[in-house]
């Protein structure tokens, strides 16, 4: 069975306009898939570092990022997801990042941050991932 879960979105409305980001969450099997798109820049970046810490805190869910819809990610984001992947490993879980699309994937390998983020092309990938 396949859960909507909702972030608490007050801020990123306020902040964000929806039309440059977009968030959407589910939940299976003991994992948590969010998919990102759009513009990833510093405005996001306090609330998804703290629906991040919740997911940490939670103890329950490793976490897949799907960024395959994003348009453009900055290094505050980046940044967001090494401390969520540390937070999440301290708690004896992890994070998968989907980025197949070319922005993405070169982005994230420009920094040098594909391995510590266990950068995948696929979703099924990034869960395979995930068990190793």
């Amino acid at each position: 069975m396949i859960e909507v879960l909702a972030m608490d979105a007050d801020f990123l409305d306020q902040m964000v306009p929806e039309a440059t980001f977009k968030h959407r969450e589910e939940s299976m099997a003991g994992r948590v898939l969010m998919e990102l798109g759009g513009e990833l820049d510093m405005f996001i970046s306090p609330a998804l570092a703290a629906r991040f810490h919740e997911l940490a805190e939670d103890g329950e869910q490793d976490v897949v990022v799907d960024l395959n819809e994003a348009r453009f990610i900055d290094t505050h984001v980046l940044e967001t997801f090494v401390t969520a992947q540390r937070e999440l490993q301290a708690h004896q879980h992890a994070l998968a990042v989907v980025a197949d699309n070319p922005y993405a994937r070169r982005t994230i390998e420009l920094t040098g941050l594909d391995e510590t983020l266990r950068i995948s092309r696929s979703r099924d990938e990034a869960l395979a991932r995930l068990g190793s």
